[in-house]
């Protein structure tokens, strides 16, 4: 599991993000996503954080002790050229965290992509990091002054060394901004697959009759733009599981958030990953996974032995070291 980007307000609090679109060409497949934290504000508190060091190590912060604010206040430092976070969005991040009265590290990853966060950012978080990123773009650096009320409840963290005045500050490399759900193209679903109904923010519902296939079969059902994704890569997605005739047993998401798995024989079902590999990101597919390239004739919790499994998968992005 990567490092979580925590905020010491009272114990671990983790950070997430999304992205968003505006001008850009790298927004052209973000243009449907939701922005549902508004956007970052600015401050000149913020802009006094002067942010140093080179690229690949972790950076030198300055500012005067004892800064804060009346409000979160984010500073580009550097911007990127990616797709802007929106809000209830998977993002991946490095990120240093000081305490604001006394200049004292409290947490930060390396900087050199052993150890980036990847993780959820919701609106109605605490501390408020959807909208202290809401409009950031993927690729950018910013520095991001918490004050007391907003990192901790104004209540402080004795075993972190923060008083009960005192302001987090944050300085943030936004590495990847996720999609909140499948984007792009919609396809006619093909004969004899089952029918996905999908919710306003992307959920799916499935509906199923007959006898199901002896054979895999997937189809696509929303036709991303992105990028190709290939075996062995580490995938970001929601999905929604059902056995066929029976009842869902597992949904991303039910859960509430979105699922990274790596594509890796043994990791998944062979059926799960069949259905991926070659697709692009942004898109929706359906697969029916016979029980062979499933879990075969050994029971899996609520599945039963031999079942025929629905999954319908939006691809949100993919990672590669080929990439």
């Amino acid at each position: 599991m990567l490092k979580a980007l925590t905020v010491i307000a009272s114990a671990a609090l983790a950070i997430s993000l999304t992205g968003c679109a505006t001008g850009n060409a790298a927004d052209a497949m973000y243009s449907d996503i939701e922005q549902v934290c508004g956007s970052y504000t600015t401050g000149n508190n913020a802009a006094q954080i002067k942010v140093s060091g080179a690229a690949g190590a972790v950076p030198k912060v300055e500012f005067a002790n004892g800064i804060t604010s009346d409000k979160i206040e984010t500073q580009i430092i550097t911007e990127g050229a990616g797709p802007k976070f929106a809000g209830d969005q998977f993002i991946s991040l490095e990120f240093i965290a000081l305490n604001g009265k006394t200049g004292a590290t409290l947490s930060n990853t390396s900087f050199n992509g052993t150890d980036a966060a990847s993780q959820l950012i919701k609106s109605g978080q605490s501390p408020d990091f959807c909208h202290a990123l809401a409009g950031v773009r993927e690729g950018s650096r910013v520095a991001v002054l918490l004050p007391p009320k907003f990192a901790h409840g104004g209540q402080g963290n004795t075993e972190a060394g923060l008083d009960a005045d005192a302001s987090v500050v944050y300085v943030i490399d936004v590495k990847r901004v996720y999609l909140q759900k499948a984007v792009g193209d919609a396809q006619a679903a093909e004969a004899g697959m089952p029918t996905v109904v999908r919710a306003p923010n992307g959920q799916p519902g499935v509906t199923q009759s007959g006898k199901a296939p002896k054979e895999f079969k997937v189809s696509t059902l929303i036709k991303g733009a992105g990028a190709t994704v290939a075996m062995g890569d580490n995938v970001t997605l929601h999905y929604t599981g059902i056995v066929w005739g029976g009842a869902e047993f597992d949904s991303s998401w039910s859960n509430g958030s979105p699922v990274q798995f790596p594509l890796v024989d043994g990791q998944l079902i062979p059926g799960f990953i069949k259905a991926l590999v070659g697709q692009k990101v942004g898109s929706q597919v359906i697969a029916v996974i016979p029980p062979a390239e499933g879990y075969g004739a050994t029971a899996q919790g609520s599945i039963p032995a031999n079942s025929t499994l629905i999954f319908v998968i939006d691809i949100l992005g993919t990672d590669s070291a080929a990439k």
